[in-house]
């Protein structure tokens, strides 16, 4: 947050008892040599209470051609703070790689007048009140997600600061209608863009191509690190027009972005070529080889969406079911499993990422703050982030679940990918600036081309809570696949069936997220559920 941003004080319902992590961070800056450029690095140390929380500060900063921004891990979306507006108006906004556009509510929006606290909590923006603000297009925004939920509104272009980083005229939409009060950055291509589905000669330069236009990073590409879902992961972070060599293992293999059905760079997709499981024993228990599949890379979905019979082969052997309350269930004593599943891409000497079993074991809360339970005493029921992309032309998803386990580079200027496996937990940092191609790839593997047929834009995550009661009919299913660790017998004898969207907020429950804005002592507090 610029430091001329007042605290602001966030009324939250007294009734929610949420788990508050304190993160008191400590900035130290480094310099490796005299032309490198100076390194910011955050430290954190961690005290647990259960409490109301009452703010959350910005944790943004700047560095030589190089925007960093430390992300909010809340296990259900990833939150960039951000000011929009003279003076600024704070905001948290989620985090997408899956769309192209900014957009956040309007006060007067639908959604802020039925969801007022969530407004308050997440931001909305208020036109009359920026003198930076200019409308540029009345009720011509509009973006329409996979469940054919709409967000409409204007056309505004208003000052945007990342911390210390200032964007000015940048073009966004502000949301009049909507169906929800969390906004979304989307930072893909300006050709991904909203209304270039309908008037191409109109689209407009966003986040990441103002970044560099305005010459605060070299080139438009930027790196992703997500960090574990477990509950010492608190903060992952995003570096625009860098990435940092600390935060992952070996060397990065580039993919190049596969082309939309139009011909153009659209959305950020590569060819996914191997898929498998590998059981508690050590042994294969299940692989699909020489695939050629387009899967978008899409931070704005928690969970991955396979294909049907891939999906439907994973669900039926970790004996995932689908409640009628809640969605898509396991065991959370699965999250123990020492199963690994291993994604591989672009064919001979492309890259593979190793995911283990537990990053695909969500937790669930219900309303009243409580974890459900099988009635059959056999343990806590928690979500698999792992499903059907559904049947049809439907995209094939990397969500959250798959991307805690890569460190992605995203380099939008020359149609590249570049993986390697994510370090988790770690506070070192070597960030280097990205100014022509990404720099320490090993290896681009472009054995195999293929186009992307889907077009429109996945569901963003939002966040509901589950309406279920805390304990749910028969018990877990044993599951087919060697996942080690103890098992009970079902009494649900089918096995679980694919369910195509809607999206995460059908298949993942967890209390209202909430993520509070303020500054203490140069501090930031995290939510974690």
């Amino acid at each position: 947050m610029p430091p001329s941003s007042p605290t602001t004080l966030l009324p939250l319902p007294l009734r929610l008892r949420l788990l508050l992590v304190l993160c008191l961070l400590v900035a130290h800056a480094t310099l490796a040599s005299s032309s490198s450029p100076k390194v910011l690095g955050l430290d954190f140390q961690k005290r647990v209470a259960v409490t109301t929380p009452q703010s959350n500060s910005a944790r943004l900063r700047t560095r030589q051609n190089t925007v960093s921004a430390d992300l909010d891990n809340a296990q259900i979306a990833y939150l960039i703070n951000l000011t929009i507006g003279t003076p600024p108006q704070p905001f948290s906004v989620q985090l997408d790689t899956g769309s192209s556009d900014l957009w956040v509510p309007s006060v007067f929006s639908d959604a802020c007048l039925l969801e007022e606290e969530s407004c308050q909590g997440f931001g909305a923006y208020n036109r009359s009140r920026s003198s930076t603000a200019e409308l540029i297009a009345q009720d011509a925004f509009q973006i329409q997600y996979q469940d054919n939920s709409t967000i409409q509104g204007n056309y505004v272009n208003d000052t945007v600061a990342i911390g210390n980083t200032q964007i000015t005229n940048l073009t966004m939409g502000i949301a009049t209608q909507a169906s929800r009060s969390l906004g979304v950055m989307g930072i893909g291509y300006v050709a991904g863009e909203s209304i270039a589905e309908s008037d191409p000669d109109s689209t407009y330069p966003n986040v990441v191509q103002q970044l560099k236009d305005q010459g605060m990073i070299s080139t438009t590409a930027y790196s992703l690190w997500l960090n574990d879902l477990g509950p010492d992961s608190l903060t992952g972070s995003i570096l625009f027009g860098g990435l940092d060599t600390a935060k992952y293992t070996g060397s990065l293999a580039a993919l190049p972005v596969q082309k939309g059905p139009n011909g153009t760079y659209t959305d950020l997709t590569i060819a996914l070529s191997s898929f498998s499981l590998t059981d508690a024993a050590g042994k294969n228990a299940y692989h699909q080889d020489n695939l050629a599949l387009p899967v978008i890379l899409d931070s704005g979905t928690t969970a991955t969406y396979l294909p049907e019979d891939i999906a439907n082969d994973i669900m039926s052997g970790v004996g995932a079911i689908n409640d009628e309350q809640i969605g898509l269930i396991i065991p959370c004593s699965l999250a123990a499993s020492p199963a690994t599943f291993a994604f591989a891409f672009g064919g001979q000497g492309g890259p593979s990422i190793q995911v283990s079993f537990d990053q695909f074991i969500i937790p669930i809360m219900l309303e009243d703050g409580s974890q459900p339970e099988f009635s059959d005493g056999s343990g806590t029921v928690c979500g698999f982030g792992l499903m059907s992309s559904g049947a049809g032309d439907q995209p094939i998803l990397l969500g959250d679940t798959f991307l805690r386990s890569a460190y992605v580079v995203y380099d939008l200027a020359n149609n590249q990918i570049a993986l390697a496996q994510s370090r988790f937990n770690v506070t070192d940092t070597n960030v280097v600036e990205i100014s022509g191609t990404i720099p320490g790839i090993s290896a681009t593997a472009t054995g195999i081309a293929i186009t992307q047929s889907y077009t429109g834009y996945p569901l963003q995550t939002d966040a509901n809570t589950r309406k279920g009661g805390a304990q749910l009919t028969g018990g877990r299913k044993t599951p087919t696949f060697n996942l080690g660790g103890a098992t009970a017998t079902s009494s649900r004898k089918s096995g679980a069936v694919a369910q195509g969207p809607p999206r995460v907020d059908a298949t993942i429950a967890l209390t209202n997220l909430v993520l509070a804005l303020s500054t203490m002592l140069g501090s930031s507090l995290v939510l974690l559920w």
